[in-house]
């Protein structure tokens, strides 16, 4: 593994690089990703589609959970929560996820979106299924 892979974790997938999402720090339970926002994460009110909020909080938090199992471990979600608090417009937007509490089978997690003034957008929790692997069959079971 990569020095640059240890400060990351994985490579972003090609749905989250597909959003601008660019994950800048994994590491001990803690998962930051950054966007810039650009018109196509606009909704038709101008403002930042609600569903670009929740994926970046729900990968900081899917993330988050990783850093914290096995190499090859994974996890999938089980149920998620998310609480909009004000709009954006335009900027930079961080999202920032912690696995707070992990169990032999499911994970805890809570994220925060904030905008480039530091003020809060989203906040949310969720709670996650751990795998054994980080790819799983159809066959596996949550």
């Amino acid at each position: 593994m990569s020095d640059e892979e240890a400060r990351v974790g994985p490579p972003d997938s090609d749905f989250t690089r597909g959003l601008g999402m660019v994950t800048r720090r994994v590491s001990d339970g803690v998962c930051v990703i950054e966007v810039e926002l650009e018109p196509r994460h606009m909704s038709v009110a101008q403002r930042v589609h609600g569903g670009v909020l929740f994926t970046m909080l729900d990968t900081a938090m899917g993330r988050a959970v990783i850093s914290r199992l096995p190499p090859g471990r994974g996890c999938a979600t089980v149920e998620a929560k998310i609480n909009y608090l004000r709009p954006a417009v335009s900027g930079l937007l961080r999202a920032e996820g912690r696995a707070l509490d992990l169990t032999r089978r499911t994970a805890y997690a809570e994220g925060t979106i904030t905008d480039g003034e530091d003020r809060v957008l989203a906040r949310s929790s969720g709670t996650f299924f751990l795998t054994e692997t980080v790819e799983q069959s159809e066959r596996e079971r949550v």
